[in-house]
């Protein structure tokens, strides 16, 4: 299993940063080159689920997952999200999202875990995640910091 972890602070208030989980947030972190249709985004509790179709120039596949946990703290909140159903080659897929109160900043953590169905896949999936959760850190700031 591979573990990917991207650090971003922001210039908005905790509670603002913590809110704004949602479909919307979702939908703007979307990667470029990929049409991420939302089909199922129940909310961010545990039990809820999501669904989302994913086209790119050469599939269209399903993603579908749900919401393991979330944890809420005065200064920490986080949730985890676990796939069921994944693009091609993907055998599993953990995100960990955590909100982070630090002096006047707000910190997101994503940590992912996943692997391929075979080494091949692995390393295939590799780089587009890193390349996924790589974008989110100018997204994030022009999301939250505009606010």
């Amino acid at each position: 299993m591979i573990r990917i972890t991207l650090k971003t602070s922001v210039n908005c208030p905790f509670e603002i940063v913590r809110d704004g989980f949602d479909q919307k947030l979702l939908e703007t972190l979307n990667p470029p080159g990929i049409s991420l249709k939302i089909e199922q985004f129940d909310g961010i509790y545990a039990g809820a689920k999501m669904r989302m179709r994913v086209e790119s120039l050469f599939t269209t596949t399903l993603w579908t997952g749900s919401i393991l946990q979330v944890c809420s703290k005065n200064r920490f909140w986080c949730f985890v999200d676990e796939g069921a159903i994944l693009p091609m080659g993907l055998k599993s897929w953990k995100h960990i999202h955590a909100v982070v109160r630090k002096n006047n900043q707000t910190l997101i953590y994503d940590r992912v875990y996943f692997s391929g169905k075979n080494c091949f896949f692995t390393m295939f999936w590799y780089p587009a995640i890193l390349l996924m959760l790589g974008i989110r850190k100018p997204r994030y700031r022009k999301y939250f910091e505009k606010t």
